[in-house]
């Protein structure tokens, strides 16, 4: 179960919170999505998604199941929430007035944030196509983003700050 968020303008980026079970105990994950993805030519006919092509080159791992995602860590990227749940995620490549996401709503599912204050970081999971206010499907989304290439992960630091930075 898990909580979501939605920031417009002016793209939409999605954002759920979920604690997955794990035979060390509970850990907190963070879904993000682009639902609408921006991809580039890589050589004649060919397209990549843009998003998924940053988040490898950062040190991100493809999923292939994820019931089981990598969590290789992956200093340079980091994941804040704010008193307020405002949500930001920073890349190595934001500049310093924005984020990948910032001033994003996360409500989170009970016992998320503790889990995340006690190990200091989160899976974060980045995806295209994830639909992820279809909670319903969640779980096929995610293995069709997986089969297709679109969805990578890692360990990042979390922080909880007093005003959402970005």
């Amino acid at each position: 179960m898990g909580a979501m968020a939605e920031r417009d303008a002016p793209r939409t980026i999605m954002a759920r919170a979920a604690l997955a079970r794990y035979p060390a105990g509970k850990l907190p994950l963070l879904w993000v999505d682009d639902p609408a993805p921006v991809t580039a030519p890589v050589t004649v006919g060919d397209q990549i998604n843009v998003i998924i092509a940053l988040t490898l080159r950062d040190g991100f791992e493809l999923v292939f199941d994820p019931q089981q995602p990598p969590a290789p860590t992956v200093h340079s990227w980091r994941v804040a929430l704010d008193a307020d749940s405002m949500l930001t995620v920073r890349s190595p490549r934001d500049p310093p007035n924005q984020s990948f996401v910032w001033d994003l709503h996360l409500p989170t599912p009970l016992g998320w944030r503790e889990h995340a204050r006690k190990y200091g970081a989160v899976i974060l999971l980045v995806g295209s196509g994830l639909h992820l206010a279809d909670t319903d499907r969640l779980a096929d989304h995610a293995a069709a983003c997986a089969r297709a290439g679109l969805l990578t992960s890692a360990l990042v630091a979390y922080d909880e700050t007093v005003g959402a930075w970005h």
